[in-house]
């Protein structure tokens, strides 16, 4: 134990001594020159603030980190997990002291106060209850104090994941206080932020945890543990790639603003990125298989890379911390430019593009890990449709260019644009999704941990065990394709997820998880006999094109102009670039929902009619895909 906490302390003085550092040296030589000098809050806010930060980060990376590596690398019975926990505990509330000391010294650069100055106690106040950064501030902080709770009460593995879910979701409240949230001049990206904090966290806070817990596991568990951690931070680092570059082009804006503080400090991170592939590229391809050969040896070998690894990993949160803090040059000089709007053409759905940092991770890790499943499955001796292969390809391919093509950037302003993507959400690609039948081949390749521990077959058995008893039959879908298509179109969704990232993830999931699983239930309908499954699936796909006739009238419905500001209620922007253009009127929103519903429930009703007709000829053996599909539920 006493030697776990000196380990403990080395790490935290390796990460934090690197990152100030690096702080200071970014900050200071490009961005804090003049703080202080320009405001009353005086040197004390100026540097405790991103100092405080910096503390922030590292607490917050090393409680999630933690309490993932328990979650999907340790035995809940043996002694690293709960040391982990203990770990979680302690960073999460080193993570609430910074956060409050945080909040006090950004009321302060608000209010440009001296701290401590008269009548700021009750000012203070005033900006935790009324202000939105302050009520976002003091929401960090209750959260992290919620973490911190579960961390040091809870045993199981269920509890472990509810905290580790909470830990992510506090670093909502810190994206909407920054300029990811959104403004006049510069576009949303809440998502982004949050999702490039969360795998940081997972890489530095889950190899911090693992360096220090390294004593306390078995020298034949170092091997599993490194290797299951190293699949973390393989994912954390494809994320961080994709939204660091996404992040990074739309502060930078060109080539010239790689010049200016804010492009120095970027390419610094850069550089210290690629340094870390290389250092987890070493772990993977030489560390682990001398751990394998040589346990004692290698577990050496493996704390000084580790240890090194941390060292460029606080760097690098010392100028993300600089980063933030310096005014990106697209927002110093022209802001970010407006979108220009245009009568859109046919082509321009597939010739402009704005790319999603949730959807093209997620498109990427699908082909990738369906590409690999096929490949296992070959070197087992074994076989796959190849029709199903090419489905998956096709479907994720379809996704990608909704979620990241012109539609993307026309829903933003017109509501015939909104409904093409939420209908191909809901109704085109699931038709290519599911015959890929994805869970059939998961079920078959992704082997069930026995230790324990939480692997693929675990998160899925988990993840999906209610919507596929939801599947069982075609009514529920169908119900929650109704509430859907209601959230869809009647809450202010509609609207949030037409200017904010968020609620356009939120609204694409919602689409894309109503369709598959409609789809689904049609494709697993049975019954005692062929025309008893086919009854309940035809019923549902009338029900269902009632359900899309219903919403495109009401649609269709809907007035040209109306008075007063807000004009009508479908138009997703106000301020159109055209008079009553054909594809800002609501009409066309209509009809457009009516053909792509009947075109893909037509194609629905055929394809039940003929599974239908195979199951009578095969004696039912139609339902053996879905059954293995539904053994990761077992």
């Amino acid at each position: 134990m006493n030697k776990s906490r000196t380990m403990a302390v080395a790490v935290a003085a390796v990460v934090l001594g690197s990152g100030l550092l690096a702080l200071v040296i970014s900050y200071f030589a490009e961005a804090g020159a003049g703080a202080g000098s320009l405001d009353r809050t005086g040197p004390a806010v100026a540097w405790g603030l991103p100092i405080t930060k910096l503390v922030f980060n590292a607490s917050a990376a090393c409680t999630v980190g933690a309490l993932v590596l328990a979650l999907f690398a340790l035995r809940p019975k043996e002694n690293a997990f709960r040391m982990a926990l203990d770990l979680a505990g302690i960073s999460a509330a080193v993570w609430t002291a910074a956060a409050s000391v945080m909040s006090f010294l950004t009321f302060h650069s608000l209010a440009n106060l001296e701290l401590f100055s008269d009548g700021s106690g009750g000012a203070f106040v005033s900006f935790l209850a009324d202000v939105d950064a302050g009520r976002r501030g003091a929401l960090t902080i209750l959260m992290a104090a919620a973490v911190t709770c579960l961390c040091f009460a809870v045993q199981g593995q269920r509890y472990v994941a509810l905290a580790a879910a909470l830990a992510l979701a506090a670093f909502f409240p810190l994206a909407l206080n920054s300029h990811a949230a959104g403004s006049g001049t510069h576009p949303d990206s809440t998502v982004t932020v949050v999702m490039h904090m969360g795998a940081a966290a997972v890489w530095l806070g889950g190899l911090t945890a693992l360096v220090i817990l390294r004593r306390s596991l078995s020298p034949d568990r170092v091997s599993t543990v490194v290797r299951r951690y190293s699949t973390l931070a393989l994912s954390a680092f494809v994320a961080l790639a994709i939204t660091g570059v996404l992040a990074a082009w739309a502060g930078v804006g060109s080539l010239e603003g790689l010049a200016s503080p804010y492009g120095t400090i970027i390419a610094a991170k850069c550089v210290a990125f690629v340094v870390l592939g290389v250092m987890g590229a070493l772990h993977r391809r030489w560390v682990i298989n001398r751990l394998d050969r040589n346990p004692a040896g290698g577990a050496v070998t493996f704390t000084v890379l580790a240890v090194a690894e941390l060292a460029v990993m606080g760097a690098a949160s010392g100028m993300a911390t600089a980063v933030a803090r310096t005014p990106p040059p697209a927002v110093t000089r022209t802001g970010f430019p407006e979108e220009t709007l245009t009568i859109p053409s046919l082509v321009d759905p597939v010739i402009s593009w704005k790319p999603d940092p949730l959807w093209t991770l997620a498109c990427g890790s699908a082909v990738f890990l369906y590409m690999a499943g096929t490949r296992r499955l070959r070197q087992q001796g074994r076989t796959w449709p190849p029709y199903r292969s090419i489905l998956w390809v096709l479907g994720i391919a379809l996704l990608f260019t909704v979620t990241s093509g012109g539609l993307r950037v026309q829903q933003e302003y017109l509501i015939s644009a909104h409904v093409l993507t939420q209908m191909a959400l809901m109704t085109v690609i699931p038709l290519l999704l599911v015959p890929a039948s994805p869970l059939t081949l998961a079920s078959q390749v992704i082997t069930r941990r026995t230790d324990g521990t939480v692997g693929g077959a675990e998160v899925l058995r988990s993840a999906l065990r209610p919507f596929l008893a939801a599947t069982a039959t075609p009514y529920v879908p169908a119900v929650g394709l109704a509430a859907v298509l209601t959230v869809l179109y009647y809450t202010p969704l509609l609207e949030y997820s037409s200017r904010t990232q968020l609620g356009y993830g939120a609204m694409s999931v919602l689409a894309l998880l109503s369709g598959c699983l409609f789809i689904a239930s049609l494709a697993g309908s049975s019954g005692d006999s062929p025309a008893a499954g086919l009854a309940p699936g035809l019923m549902s796909i009338g029900g269902a094109a009632a359900l899309y006739a219903i919403h495109g009238w009401a649609l269709s419905q809907q007035p040209d102009q109306q008075p007063d500001s807000r004009k009508q209620e479908w138009l997703i922007t106000v301020q159109q670039p055209w008079d009553l253009s054909l594809m800002a009127a609501p009409e066309p929103a209509g009809a457009a929902m009516w053909i792509l519903a009947a075109g893909t429930l037509g194609v629905t009703a055929l394809l039940v009619l003929l599974q239908a007709r195979s199951r009578a000829m095969a004696g039912h053996g139609g339902h053996r895909a879905m059954d293995r599909s539904r053994e990761l539920v077992r």
